[in-house]
């Protein structure tokens, strides 16, 4: 798989696995945006009381990806448009329209989503993974983020502790998915869903590009082209306050 060059030291990373994916149900095979903001709200809510390795387990994925699964299913019985994939704003909208509390209560960072582009390009690097998880952590005063990042079809969510947070040599950088993964990181090739804790955002980054890889176009294909391709958007949330 093509990644951009950074090597994960396996040894540093530990894997928590459902059996449970977003494909055991279904109805779920369209509902990874639901599933990684119902896992958001899940997370972020417990993060500032305790570490994320005493809750991030298999049976809180399990019973995310079930309530995200639901909430998927119920906002599409509602909706008209035949759509399959939606949108995180599709979701914030219709869940505020409906009194969802849950959904409702994350609190989008000013200036989202934030638009990135994959690349091995150095020159490009300023709009990359890092450079965009690097500036959620700069936005918030809190101790973790939850980070929900969208690569046309798939959503996933990553939980990172913020520039505060960070300099504790405990902090994790944690990605959550739905998806199972069973020809993908190595040596964890999870066949569920799985949450993979990273002692860094390096080490972050490389799996998030090992599961979303530059796509080359080759020399011909217009770089507008090259970009739309390889765009991204990134999605921080804190809980809301109010």
């Amino acid at each position: 798989t093509a990644n951009s060059g950074v090597t994960n030291n396996s040894s540093q990373l530990s894997l928590v696995q459902s059996d449970v994916s977003q494909y055991s149900n279904p109805l779920g095979r369209s509902a990874c945006t639901a599933i990684a903001l119902t896992l958001a709200y899940n997370c972020i809510g417990q993060v500032h009381y305790a570490s994320p390795e005493s809750f991030i387990d298999s049976t809180l994925l399990t019973r995310s990806i079930n309530d995200g699964i639901k909430l998927y299913s119920d906002l599409r019985d509602n909706n008209s448009s035949g759509v399959e994939h939606s949108s995180v704003e599709d979701i914030l909208a219709a869940c505020s329209g409906r009194g969802n509390t849950v959904i409702s209560s994350l609190k989008l960072f000013p200036n989202s989503p934030r638009q990135g582009v994959l690349s091995n390009s150095s020159s490009n690097q300023h709009m990359g993974l890092e450079a965009l998880l690097t500036q959620c952590q700069l936005d918030s005063s809190e101790s973790y983020i939850a980070v929900v990042i969208t690569k046309t079809p798939e959503t996933v969510l990553v939980i990172l502790p913020t520039q505060r947070a960070a300099s504790n040599t405990n902090a994790k950088f944690i990605l959550i998915d739905s998806h199972p993964r069973p020809q993908q990181l190595a040596p964890h090739f999870p066949t569920g869903s799985y949450a993979l804790f990273h002692p860094s955002l390096s080490s972050l980054v490389a799996s998030l590009r090992e599961i979303f890889p530059v796509t080359e176009l080759g020399d011909g294909v217009p770089e507008l082209m090259q970009m739309m391709y390889n765009s991204f958007d990134v999605y921080p949330f804190q809980l809301s306050r109010g």
